[in-house]
């Protein structure tokens, strides 16, 4: 399926079309369910980066959620594959070299483990599926000569469609969700709000990691709109991933790899001491100065109930 999408309605029901076949049973991966007791439950990505062999437990850290300490009922790391969106920026006035494009895109894939699966989108004004979801490494490496350029980018409607065709599944199964945005942080003229798209992967708790390219704006203000550095520090950060330098591509490929594979844990609480209708910052404390984690910075206004 690659065709030119015109608006981001159209790619999000072509995006809803192809991951239902991906993600078919009951998760509790969503950042929070009701009970059949009314008894919300939140679940976070942590990403723990610890020394070699060093077991990391519940008990190596504090979460606040709110500001108010919550009791973590479970966490642990899990080994299963990963469902990952490539999202590539193919407007004509990105600062990357194709050449050097295409070698970062085939870095990225290249490090996809044998369970891994992913979709190449490009984006511009509209966005592209340029390859449909797979663990086909030979179709995936042919999608990163495949994105073509043109036109101007509206960054935040292409991850508001990604991000919202993951949430109308009726029942997802996989609970490692990742962005992998090759970017600025430049959005052109989208109709969607950069609130709105953060919100939105913070509700379905996708990981967002960045490569960033040089700013085409040089510092430019935008009217109502963070600076492109800006908006992909705050993806990054409010996502609990990280952001690299667009020319350290194949580092940059390993280093999520590992987060992908070897660093990823679950962990689940029940929210308590505050109204749960506001967005709340998120605050995760280790014990230990040589345990690092990383989660999402807060909770949307309000929950997405799978009910």
């Amino acid at each position: 399926m690659c065709a030119w999408l015109s608006t981001p309605f159209r790619i999000l029901i072509l995006l809803s079309l192809v991951l239902t076949s991906y993600f078919s049973v009951p998760s509790p991966g969503q950042s929070g369910n009701a009970t059949p007791a009314g008894r919300r439950i939140a679940t976070l990505n942590v990403i723990v980066h610890a020394p070699e062999g060093r077991l990391v437990t519940r008990d190596d850290f504090d979460l606040y959620d709110a500001g108010v300490s919550q009791e973590i009922e479970s966490f642990s790391k899990l080994d299963t594959g990963s469902r990952i969106v490539l999202m590539v920026d193919n407007s004509a006035s990105l600062k990357a070299e194709p050449a050097l494009l295409e070698k970062s895109l085939r870095a990225v894939v290249d490090e996809l483990y044998q369970d891994d699966q992913m979709m190449v989108v490009g984006y511009n004004e509209s966005a592209e599926i340029v390859e449909d979801m797979t663990g086909d490494l030979p179709k995936l490496q042919a999608a990163a000569a495949k994105v073509s350029r043109k036109g101007s980018p509206n960054l935040y409607d292409a991850l508001l469609a990604v991000a919202d065709s993951i949430a109308k599944q009726a029942n997802l199964g996989i609970e490692k969700r990742a962005i992998i945005l090759v970017s600025d942080g430049y959005d052109y003229e989208s109709k969607t709000k950069f609130d709105e798209a953060l919100r939105a992967i913070q509700d379905e708790n996708i990981v967002v990691y960045a490569l960033q390219v040089p700013d085409r704006t040089r510092g430019a203000l935008q009217r109502d709109k963070p600076k492109p550095p800006a908006a992909l520090m705050q993806l990054t950060d409010g996502s609990g991933g990280s952001i690299f330098p667009f020319d350290k591509g194949a580092e940059a490929a390993k280093v999520i790899a590992d987060d992908l594979r070897k660093n990823w844990y679950r962990l689940v609480y029940s929210p308590a001491g505050f109204n749960t209708v506001s967005i709340r910052r998120l605050l995760i404390v280790p014990h230990d100065p040589k345990i690092a984690l990383r989660t999402k910075s807060s909770h949307p206004p309000k929950y997405r109930s799978s009910n």
